[in-house]
């Protein structure tokens, strides 16, 4: 009520036009392929992270790691563990240098997962490509539960592979400057 003792006005509503929900719904769309795509290229961060927490583990003692890790990072990891025994003194040395060559294996999974979240296919289908190549060393060393969290991940990146692609339907990626026509 307003000082007169009139009723206020109340706003009316004024519809949305057709034009208005189809982008509404359009951005709802985009939205959840982004939310898709982004989870599924975290995965890569995920990989790379749990990666770096075995090599320490590892080389510090340990006798455990995550099986979602990397098992070029654990190969890479048991061989200076192994190298590091033949030293007396400079064992701590050759399991530093161990380490940093998990940690740049590492570094590069986590690098994909960069790209990928940036919405760069390429980052997708490489990554994917060598953490497939990583799921055979699991399988040389017979490690199932590895391999089966393997597959888990790999399907995780498929996901955000696909999501990918479903945006790139609707959102034109940005040209690259790279040559498109090369020799026609």
């Amino acid at each position: 009520m307003n000082q007169f003792n009139e009723p206020a006005a109340q706003p009316t509503q004024v519809p949305m036009s057709e034009h208005a929900l189809e982008m509404q719904r359009t951005q709802a769309v985009l939205a959840e392929l982004t939310s898709r795509m982004k989870k599924g290229a975290n995965n890569f961060y995920w990989i790379a992270a749990l990666s770096v927490i075995n090599s320490f583990v590892l080389q510090f003692g340990g006798n455990s790691y995550f099986v979602v890790g990397l098992g070029s990072t654990l190969f890479v990891d048991s061989i200076f563990v192994e190298i590091a025994k033949s030293f007396s003194e400079g064992a701590i040395v050759v399991k530093l240098i161990g380490l940093a060559i998990s940690i740049v294996i590492a570094g590069i999974v986590a690098l994909f997962g960069l790209f990928a979240n940036r919405g760069k296919k390429w980052a997708f289908i490489v990554g994917m490509a060598l953490y497939g190549l990583d799921t055979f060393i699991m399988l040389a060393f017979q490690e199932w539960m590895g391999l089966l969290f393997h597959a888990l991940f790999l399907y995780g990146l498929f996901g955000g592979l696909q999501a990918l692609n479903a945006l790139n339907k609707f959102v034109k990626p940005a040209p690259t400057d790279f040559p498109q026509n090369i020799g026609s």
